[in-house]
């Protein structure tokens, strides 16, 4: 059974519509989420996800119940992923800019 996948705002919904460009995230990050999201919805659990390296998954630090999926260099999507009804459902809460700190 594929992944559910739920958005915490109706904004970042508007990812997968033609209304996107709403969202004012660059180009490059709404067509990275997209793919990221096509192959979440193909895996069947979260070990799958975890052994898909290219996915880019990894538990949020200091956290255990978010994850972060690498939608580029600087962006990466935060996830929430729950189990209901025996199902796995990511929850997309939200599009974060990663900064990086100067050596």
């Amino acid at each position: 059974m594929p992944m559910d996948i739920e958005f915490a705002d109706s904004r970042l919904a508007l990812i997968e519509t033609e209304l996107a460009a709403d969202t004012q995230l660059p180009v490059t990050v709404i067509q990275s989420a997209r793919h990221r999201l096509r192959i979440m919805r193909a895996a069947p659990d979260l070990r799958t996800m975890q052994n898909w390296k290219s996915l880019g998954l990894r538990t949020r630090r200091g956290t255990d119940s978010e994850h972060l999926v690498s939608i580029s260099p600087q962006w990466a999507m935060v996830l929430k992923i729950e189990e209901k009804n025996s199902a796995m459902t990511v929850i997309v809460r939200a599009m974060e800019e990663q900064t990086r700190g100067t050596a």
